[in-house]
């Protein structure tokens, strides 16, 4: 099992540079069975609980 933490960046100025903050927002695990591997990503604030899935092209089986 792999956990990612997902994080959003803050601007600020201190003592007049420029500087950022990574907030962390939710995470992302990844796990690992029988060769699959499966992904979840949560967020708290917003109340999201999904799982992510690789984008593969479809094979176009369709006669239109």
């Amino acid at each position: 099992m792999k956990r990612y933490n997902i994080s959003k960046p803050v601007e600020y100025e201190k003592n007049g540079a420029k500087k950022t903050f990574w907030a962390n927002v939710g995470t992302m695990t990844e796990f690992e069975k029988n060769g699959n591997i499966s992904r979840t990503i949560e967020i708290p604030a917003i109340g999201l609980k999904a799982q992510v899935f690789e984008i593969k092209p479809k094979e176009d089986n369709s006669p239109f």
